[in-house]
């Protein structure tokens, strides 16, 4: 799991993008690892539950996607974490990470100066979302550049570190 996380915040640093390959890998890893770990005759089941898993993830977080607020390939990413460490575990590493993340954000947000413009214009987009039931993408590269962003899965690579550290409440 510590190479798929660490891969995918390599690939989203250097590429601004996690590779439809290296998610795929790691889930046909996850598979085998998870087939191979059941117990026998259980090893079906074991390999559903992980894909499961993945869907369930990926169809809760599918609508930040389609508002452009999180990238696909980091819903990809945390939906493979989940599918590795199970709800319980994986949801406490994804919750660790989205308060890394949330931390970074903000202390870039008061590193340029720019948090009063910013949460403007989380409220406006809102507004106009709700107002106009258009769906818009909150955030395109060619026209907020990459100053708005952070690398979501660097932050979900440090709550996977803080998960092993820590572990759960």
């Amino acid at each position: 799991m510590l190479v798929v996380v660490f891969g995918g915040a390599w690939f989203d640093v250097r590429q601004r993008r996690i590779p439809n390959g290296w998610i795929l890998t790691a889930i046909a890893c996850g598979v085998g690892i998870t087939a191979l770990a059941a117990p026998e005759g259980g090893q079906y089941l074991a390999a559903g539950k992980f894909l499961l898993r993945i869907l369930t993830v990926s169809a809760v977080l599918f609508p930040l996607f389609v508002l452009r607020m999180i990238g696909a390939g980091d819903i990809k990413l945390t939906a493979v974490m989940v599918g590795y460490l199970g709800f319980g575990k994986g949801i406490w590493a994804v919750a660790y990470g989205c308060f890394v993340g949330a931390v970074l954000a903000l202390a870039k947000l008061l590193a340029q100066r720019n948090l009063r413009q910013r949460l403007v214009y989380l409220f406006v987009y809102f507004r106009r979302l709700f107002q106009t039931k258009e769906i818009v993408p909150y955030y395109c590269a060619g026209r907020d550049g990459y100053g708005a962003a952070i690398p979501f899965a660097v932050c979900l690579l440090a709550g996977y570190l803080w998960y092993l550290l820590v572990g759960t409440p």
